[in-house]
């Protein structure tokens, strides 16, 4: 009785799958890669306009957010750029995912070296990448999810999320986290 209602199931059920395999695109392939997926901020509020400031209180409030936030995620790598601002707003994070920063120099080609890296180095990984106002725009961008909005002097709450899919399509998700800035 048993064998008999399984070579039933077989004789539906193969033929449906067959179908499917050939009226269906992609259905039953394998992806050949990995989606890989790249949180950007722009670094906490800082105490002061310019230089290799600090975080101020309310900077620091803004990157223990960001941990309990993110704080879940299997993170595989932090990018930050050297400056304090970003290293402090990264460091919670870091330490809630048991993760050390990995810092990365700002230059001429600073976007486009980071989209490469994370594109290279971290193909079905979940990135974190904590950096200024000018350069988080820059990155999406050539990471092919842009444009951006300009992020003004005066707004920390953005948090963006890349999601660089296995066929080489690149997914822009904006989002606000912590207390709204202007």
């Amino acid at each position: 009785m048993i064998r008999a209602r399984m070579t039933s199931l077989l004789l539906i059920a193969l033929p449906a799958w067959a179908l499917a395999m050939v009226a269906i695109p992609g259905f039953g392939q394998v992806p050949t890669s990995a989606s890989t997926t790249v949180i950007l901020v722009r670094h906490a509020e800082k105490v002061g306009p310019t230089g290799d400031v600090p975080l101020s209180e309310a900077g620091h409030e803004r990157a223990r957010v960001l941990a309990h936030v993110l704080g879940e995620l299997e993170i595989d790598a932090i990018y930050s750029t050297p400056f304090a601002r970003t290293r402090q707003t990264a460091q919670p994070l870091a330490d809630a995912v048991g993760l050390d920063v990995t810092f990365i120099d700002v230059g001429a080609t600073y976007s486009r070296s980071m989209a490469a890296k994370v594109r290279s180095e971290h193909v079905g990984d979940v990135v974190v990448v904590v950096s200024h106002s000018n350069t988080v725009p820059e990155i999406i961008r050539e990471l092919g999810a842009g444009p951006v909005p300009t992020i003004e002097d005066d707004e920390y709450d953005d948090l963006y999320v890349v999601t660089l899919t296995g066929d080489g399509q690149a997914k822009l998700l904006s989002l606000r986290y912590g207390r709204e800035t202007p």
